[in-house]
């Protein structure tokens, strides 16, 4: 029996030069704004890649232009 595949995505927030590295609780896309849920989170300033902080769950909403995401390999 094989495991469930939890997704992990990077979302950089440019507005507060912070990125989040998490397992995607909830993902949506819809009218130009984003809203997403993330577990286990890692937080890293942007600019540098240093680690700031780790929280157990993050919620991220506003308009797709402010966030840049890609898959966590």
């Amino acid at each position: 029996m094989s495991e469930p595949v939890t997704k992990r995505i990077y979302i950089t927030d440019l507005n507060v030069n912070l990125t989040f590295l998490g397992e995607v609780k909830a993902f949506e896309n819809k009218d130009g704004n984003i809203t997403a849920s993330l577990n286990n989170v890692t937080v890293y300033e942007y600019s540098s890649s240093n680690y700031l902080y780790a929280q157990s769950e993050i919620s991220l909403s506003g308009p797709a232009s402010r966030f840049h995401i890609e898959d966590a390999v």
